[in-house]
């Protein structure tokens, strides 16, 4: 049986933690789409962590820009056909929810496929009789021949001008006395070099109220966060809230290439007090970076749970 409209936030989220699927996830926040439009950004952040999926507060918002007075049924068509695919093609579905265009495009695929499928069945019509022989039209008169290009102009000798007469010579004035020299004017001492500012994207991300507007800014400033060092690199993710909101933020890190080097990167991935949002992180960090023989315990020390463990293990090869 389906569950009930939600009506509320926590009962929005108390039905998506009961599932593990991420097309059932899916149906329920396309259900709760009026839902969605009344809260904030901050609380749609909040259940786009809860569908586990990359670029989800995309997805979310594009469900809640929705207009209309009911759930709509495009939406949960596109859904239903994907989970029928299979989760090789969540991504494309992820696409198609984010693009109103793309939307109505897979709306009419699927459209004409149960067509299709509904007139296979049918009995065949019998054939249509030949058509008559079409009579050709009789040959176009042959083009009347051209006439002959007019001869070539006679070619003109250009006309040779004597180059004028040389100017005279100029005069030249004798030269004025030199002039008393003027007193040197000292220059400035240089300015001492500036320190860059190590601390000042932590700052700026953390002056930053909305979380939607502050992972914006992240992703803008990944070229300054390339430059941090790696403790800097720790107070910057440490400007985010413990749980969902940091363990984005080291996600937006590592899929950047911030930072180059493991032993670097897992003192990042230690600042996230869930393991699940550890082990999460790791996957990440091993799907992008060669791990080299002796990288991979200290990486597995990461996580205490054996099922996490031989999870990473096998990623790891």
């Amino acid at each position: 049986m389906a569950n009930p409209l939600p009506n509320t936030l926590p009962e929005l989220i108390d039905q998506l933690g009961r599932t593990f699927s991420p097309y059932e996830r899916l149906k329920i926040v396309a259900r709760a789409w009026s839902l969605l439009r009344q809260i904030s950004p901050e609380q749609r952040m909040i259940v786009a962590a809860q569908l586990g999926l990359d670029r989800a507060d995309e997805v979310v918002n594009a469900i809640a820009e929705k207009s209309g007075a009911k759930s709509s049924p495009v939406l949960m068509s596109m859904i239903e056909r994907a989970q029928t695919k299979g989760v090789a093609h969540l991504p494309e579905l992820i696409a198609d929810l984010k693009n109103p265009q793309r939307r109505i495009e897979r709306l009419r695929q699927g459209a004409e496929a149960a067509g299709t499928a509904l007139l296979e069945p049918a009995k065949a019509a019998p054939p249509k009789p030949p058509p008559p022989p079409v009579r050709q039209p009789p040959a176009p008169p042959a083009p009347p021949p051209q006439a002959a290009p007019p001869p070539p102009a006679p070619v003109v000798a250009p006309v040779v001008v004597a180059p004028p007469p040389p100017a005279p010579a100029p005069v030249v004035a004798a030269p004025a006395p030199p002039s008393a020299p003027k007193p040197a004017i000292p220059e400035p001492p240089p300015k001492p070099a500036k320190a860059p500012a190590t601390g000042a994207l932590a700052e700026r991300l953390a002056a930053v109220p909305s979380l939607t507007a502050r992972f914006r800014l992240l992703r803008l400033s990944v070229g300054d966060a390339k430059r941090l060092s790696a403790a800097d690199l720790r107070t910057l993710v440490d400007s985010f809230p413990d749980g969902w909101a940091r363990r984005r933020a080291v996600l937006e890190l590592l899929r950047a290439g911030v930072p180059g080097k493991i032993a670097e990167a897992l003192p990042l991935v230690s600042a996230l007090s869930s393991e699940r949002d550890r082990a999460w992180c790791l996957g990440e960090l091993i799907g992008s970076r060669d791990v080299a023989e002796g990288e991979r315990e200290t990486l597995l020390a990461t996580v205490a749970s054996p099922t996490a463990r031989r999870r990473l293990e096998r990623r790891m090869g």
